[in-house]
């Protein structure tokens, strides 16, 4: 009985170390089910996507969100919405794996980025900032001949929720801002107070409109007729963070 009971032992034993070899051999040659079990994990995964700057300045369109780590060819799809009520979506095209998307000038306000490309998905969030350019008129009559009939223009500086404590706010014909202070529509400037956030141009913007601008397009200044300026405050001289303000029509008379 006893020899029995020790010959089921043995082959029990023997089974028992059979078994590992078994399975050691089907983990070395993963078979078509283990395949589509790692395809369809990449399939439900998510993928990153990296913002340009963490956010940017209202009415500004710089800021771009990449999504990385792509497989294959085809479109993302973005779902964009704000905290100020503000939905709409956009794609863009994959290659080399990524797919880089232009968000477009928006107002203040918090947002959420949902992306979604063949059945993956990443998300990220961006800010745009409270920060505004005001201005005492947006409206100027300039007379050439009367020059204490010339309209004064003066404002503030709302940057990141307060108010400006260093910059400038530059003047541009057709706000044709690309170049900043090389650029040939460059009318003049104003430097922002830096205890109040304010800036005061006077008169200066007509001044300059009918005897001549900094730029090269404005130096031999304008004749009579009407014509558009916008303003755009930059925190230093870099121009590598800044916004505007609503556009200023400016009347040259006689």
């Amino acid at each position: 009985m006893r020899r029995l009971v020790s010959a089921g032992v043995i082959a029990i034993t023997s089974l028992a170390l059979a078994t590992p070899a078994l399975t050691s051999t089907a983990a070395a040659t993963p078979g078509t089910a283990d395949t589509a079990v790692v395809a369809a994990k990449v399939k439900a995964g998510k993928f990153k996507i990296k913002k340009s700057a963490a956010g940017v300045q209202p009415g500004i369109s710089k800021l771009v969100l990449t999504s990385k780590g792509l497989r294959g060819s085809g479109k993302v799809k973005y779902s964009i919405t704000g905290d100020n009520g503000v939905a709409f979506k956009g794609k863009a095209k994959v290659k080399k794996g990524k797919a880089k998307y232009l968000v477009p000038a928006l107002g203040t306000g918090h947002y959420k980025v949902k992306a979604k490309f063949k059945g993956r998905k990443g998300k990220t969030k961006f800010e745009v900032y409270d920060s505004n350019l005001t201005l005492s008129t947006t409206a100027l009559t300039c007379d050439i001949s009367d020059y204490k009939a010339r309209t004064s223009l003066s404002g503030s500086v709302k940057y990141k929720g307060g108010p400006a404590t260093s910059g400038y706010v530059d003047v541009y014909q057709n706000g044709n801002a690309a170049g900043g202070s090389s650029s040939p529509y460059l009318l003049t400037f104003a430097s922002v107070n830096t205890a109040t956030g304010t800036f005061d141009f006077g008169t200066k913007i007509c001044d300059r409109v009918i005897t001549g601008g900094t730029g090269s397009a404005l130096r031999s200044g304008l004749p009579a007729g009407n014509y558009v300026f916008q303003a755009y405050y930059t925190k230093d001289a870099g121009y590598d963070d800044y916004f505007s303000s609503n556009l200023i029509s400016v009347t040259v008379v006689p």
